[in-house]
C-alpha cells in the first residue's frame, strides 16, 4: 500500500511538472532559436569572436586576480598566502598578455587545445587497441578522428588561430540551441499522452 501511494505521489508529481513544463515550452523554443542564431553569426564573424573571447578572457583573468590578490593580504597569516599572492600574480600576468596583445593568447589557447586533442586521441587509440572491449571499434575510430583534428589545428598554426576559437564557440552554440529547440518540441510530445489520460480519466 506505502508503495502504490508512493508511486501515485511520484506519477502526479511528474505529470504536474510535465504540464508546467509543456505551458512553457515556447520559452524553451524560443532560447533555442536564440542560441542557433547567435551561434551562426559568430560563426559567420569567426575572427571577430575569436578576439572578444581571448579579451573577455583576459579580463576575467585580471578580475580574478585582485580578487585572489585581496583575499591573499585578508587572511596572510595562513599558510598557503604565497601561493595564493603567486597565483594573483601569474592570473594578472596571463590576463594583461591577453589583454595587449589577443592575437598571441589566441595562438596559445589554440596550440593548447589541439595538444589535448592530440593526446587524447592517441590515449584513445592506444586504450581501445590494448583492452578491446565490447565495440572498441568506435572508440578507435573516435581516437584516430580527434587525433588527426588536433594534428590538422597544430598544422594549421598560427592562421587557424585567427578563427579557430570562433568557430568552435559559433558551432557550440548551435548545437546547443538545437538541444534547447528539440527538448522544447520533446516536452510536448511527452506532454500530449499524459494531457490526452488525464482529461479521459476527468471525463
Amino acid at each position: 500500500m506505502r508503495n502504490e501511494n508512493f508511486f501515485n505521489v511520484v506519477r502526479t508529481r511528474f505529470r504536474s511538472d510535465l504540464a508546467e513544463l509543456d505551458h512553457k515550452r515556447g520559452w524553451f523554443i524560443g532560447l533555442g532559436i536564440f542560441l542557433i542564431v547567435l551561434g551562426f553569426l559568430a560563426t559567420g564573424a569567426a575572427v571577430a569572436t575569436t578576439m572578444i573571447s581571448v579579451v573577455l578572457l583576459g579580463w576575467i583573468l585580471l578580475v580574478g586576480s585582485i580578487g585572489l590578490a585581496v583575499v591573499s593580504f585578508l587572511t596572510g597569516r595562513w599558510g598557503g598566502f604565497l601561493l595564493t599572492l603567486a597565483a594573483a600574480a601569474l592570473s594578472a600576468i596571463a590576463g594583461l598578455t591577453l589583454l595587449e596583445n589577443p592575437l598571441i593568447g589566441a595562438a596559445a589557447i589554440t596550440l593548447i587545445i589541439a595538444t589535448i586533442l592530440i593526446v587524447a586521441g592517441i590515449y584513445r587509440s592506444i586504450a581501445s587497441i590494448t583492452m578491446r572491449y565490447p565495440n572498441w571499434g568506435w572508440s578507435l575510430a573516435n581516437g584516430l578522428i580527434t587525433l588527426a583534428l588536433g594534428a590538422m589545428l597544430l598544422r594549421a598554426l598560427p592562421t587557424a588561430s585567427l578563427y579557430f576559437l570562433g568557430l568552435l564557440i559559433g558551432v557550440d552554440l548551435i548545437f546547443h540551441g538545437m538541444s534547447w529547440t528539440m527538448f522544447g518540441f520533446g516536452v510536448h510530445q511527452l506532454a500530449r499522452p499524459e494531457v490526452a489520460g488525464e482529461e479521459r480519466r476527468a471525463a
